[in-house]
């Protein structure tokens, strides 16, 4: 069996800790991530995320699984920012490196964005993607994401300005 076939998708726990530091101190992880931190050690960032995660769930704005196969975390996936007025949200994810071009976070936007849409009420999510990389844009493109432009230097980005193309899925399209 395939492992796409068996993703499952769970909540955090505190158990998850080493699994998101090892994701959060892997600069080909968090390259395109656009997290923000002024924490320098993996565990410090991972604590800081875990606690991220719970916020959004608590507060209704946001709601961010572990990826799974086989009970072994293999990545994240969320939403965030939950925009009443819009009904829509951003998304996000991570897949460690080991798991990078097999299919999974496809996959895993096929299973779990249904759900993600029911749970928070969207009409629809976006995307913001930088435009060096090249595998999530393919990826939001096969998973039926529609490319709605190039924002040009609209975020920070250390010392400088980064542009995002934005992508967006809205609920019908699912």
């Amino acid at each position: 069996m395939r492992i796409g076939h068996c993703l499952q998708f769970r909540d955090f726990r505190a158990a998850d800790l080493p699994v998101v530091a090892q994701a959060m101190g892997d600069a080909r992880v968090t390259q395109f991530y656009g997290l923000e931190t002024e924490q320098t050690d993996a565990q410090a960032i991972a604590r800081e995320q875990l606690a991220w995660y719970q916020e959004q769930a608590a507060q209704g704005t946001g709601w961010w699984q572990a990826t799974c196969a086989q009970e072994q975390v293999l990545g994240a996936i969320g939403i965030y920012d939950r925009d009443d007025d819009g009904d829509s949200a951003e998304l996000g994810y991570w897949l460690l490196p080991r798991h990078w071009g097999k299919g999974l976070m496809r996959q895993a936007l096929r299973q779990w964005l249904p759900r993600a849409f029911e749970k928070l009420k969207l009409h629809s999510v976006v995307a913001y993607v930088e435009p060096e990389n090249l595998a999530s844009m393919r990826l939001l493109a096969t998973a039926g994401f529609a490319h709605e432009g190039l924002l040009r230097e609209c975020t920070r980005r250390g010392q400088g300005y980064a542009s995002l193309h934005r992508f967006s899925l809205l609920v019908h399209e699912l």
